[in-house]
C-alpha cells in the first residue's frame, strides 16, 4: 500500500475488488478508504465500503434519512431511526430526526426525550439547541426554552429563528425591551423577512410606539402585499395610535379583498363593537360565523355584543349555539 497515492482511482478501485474477491477485506477496505479520503462521493468507494460493512452506520445513511423526512416519509424515518439506535446508541442525528417526527406526530414529550438526548451527544450544536427549545415550549415549559434558544443564540449569535422565538417568549412574559433587542438583531440579518419585520413591529406596539411600528408594518406589506394578518395587526395598531379612520380604511380594504378570511371579518366586528357601529359588527360577526361554523372566537363575540347591548334572549341563543358547536367539536376529536 506504500504507492497507493500514485493509484488512479480506477486502478484503486480495481486492486480493491481483486482483494474482496481473495477475501482479503482488511487489504480491500484500505483501498476503498483510499479513495474516499480524495474522493469522497465516489459511489463505488461508498458502496464497496458498506458491502464490506453491512451492519455500520455511514453518513450516507444519515443523509438518505434527511431525504425521506423532506420527502414526508416519516414513518419510514421513524422506523429506520429505532432500528438504528439500537445499534448505534450515540449517533446525534438519530435522535434529532427521531424527534423532528413525534414533534410532527403531536408527539412532544416523546420528541422532547429525543432532543434532550441529542442535546447530551452534542450539546453546542446549534440545531439541536434550537429543537430541544421548540420541543419544551410545546410541552408548556417556557422557561427552559428560553434557556435553549439563549444557548443557540450563544452557539452562532446569527442563528435567526433562534433569535426570534427567544423573543416571542419574552412577549409572552411582557420583557418587550428585551424581546426587540432580539427581533432588531434579527432584521438586520434578515431585513427582507415579513415575519422577523413583523416581530419587531409587534413588540414596538406593546411598548407603545405606534408610529415607528406602523412603519415596520408598511415595510413588511412591501415585501408581501397579500399577506392579510399583516394588515390586521397594523390595522389595530392604527386603532391603538388614536388614528380609528384609517385602521377603518384597512379592515374595510382586507374583507373586500380578502372576503373569505374569518380572522378579517371577525378583527372588523370586534372594532366596529367598540366605535358603537352594533349593526356593522353584527354583520361581520355572523359572516365569519358563515365562512367557520366550528370558530367559537365570532360566536362568542357576537353573543357579547348581545349581551352588552341587553338583548339577553338573543344572546343566549348565540352562546347556547356556541355550546352546541363546542360539543359537537368534542365529539369528532
Amino acid at each position: 500500500m506504500g504507492n497507493q497515492k500514485s493509484l488512479s482511482t480506477k486502478d484503486a478501485l480495481k486492486f480493491a475488488k481483486k482483494a474482496e474477491e481473495t477475501g482479503d477485506k482488511e487489504k480491500a477496505q484500505k483501498y476503498f478508504e483510499a479513495i474516499l479520503t480524495t474522493y469522497p462521493d465516489n459511489e463505488d468507494a461508498v458502496i464497496g465500503i458498506k458491502r464490506l460493512n453491512p451492519n455500520s452506520l455511514f453518513r450516507s445513511d444519515i443523509d438518505e434519512l434527511k431525504e425521506l423526512f423532506k420527502e414526508s416519509k416519516f414513518w419510514e424515518v421513524e422506523v429506520k431511526c429505532k432500528n438504528y439506535l439500537e445499534r448505534y446508541p450515540e449517533v446525534q442525528e438519530l435522535y434529532s430526526l427521531l424527534g423532528l417526527v413525534m414533534g410532527i406526530k403531536g408527539a412532544h414529550s416523546e420528541a422532547l426525550s429525543h432532543f434532550k438526548k441529542a442535546a447530551e451527544i452534542t450539546p453546542l450544536n446549534v440545531s439541536v439547541q434550537f429543537n430541544l427549545g421548540n420541543a419544551f415550549k410545546f410541552t408548556g415549559n417556557n422557561k427552559l426554552a428560553l434557556q435553549s434558544f439563549m444557548q443557540a443564540i450563544n452557539i452562532d449569535p446569527k442563528y435567526v429563528p433562534a433569535l426570534s422565538n427567544a423573543g416571542l417568549i419574552l412577549m409572552v412574559e411582557k420583557k418587550y425591551d428585551a424581546a426587540l433587542e432580539l427581533f432588531t438583531a434579527a432584521a438586520h440579518l434578515m431585513p427582507d423577512s415579513v415575519e422577523v419585520l413583523c416581530n419587531v413591529a409587534g413588540a414596538l406596539r406593546e411598548k407603545g410606539e405606534y408610529e415607528i411600528a406602523i412603519h415596520h408594518y408598511h415595510k413588511a406589506i412591501e415585501l408581501d402585499a397579500t399577506n392579510a394578518q399583516v394588515f390586521l395587526d397594523m390595522a389595530m395598531c392604527e386603532k391603538l395610535n388614536d388614528n380609528p379612520a384609517e385602521a377603518k380604511n384597512i379592515y374595510e380594504l382586507i374583507t373586500t379583498e380578502d372576503p373569505l378570511n374569518t380572522d378579517a371579518h371577525n378583527s372588523f366586528g370586534n372594532f366596529l363593537k367598540e366605535t358603537g357601529e352594533l349593526e356593522e359588527a353584527i354583520s361581520h360577526y355572523e359572516r365569519a360565523i358563515e365562512l367557520e361554523p366550528t370558530n367559537p372566537a365570532p360566536v362568542n363575540n357576537l353573543g357579547i355584543l348581545y349581551r352588552d347591548d341587553g338583548q339577553d334572549d338573543k344572546a343566549e341563543e348565540v352562546f347556547e349555539l356556541a355550546r352546541e358547536k363546542f360539543r359537537e367539536a368534542k365529539k369528532v376529536h
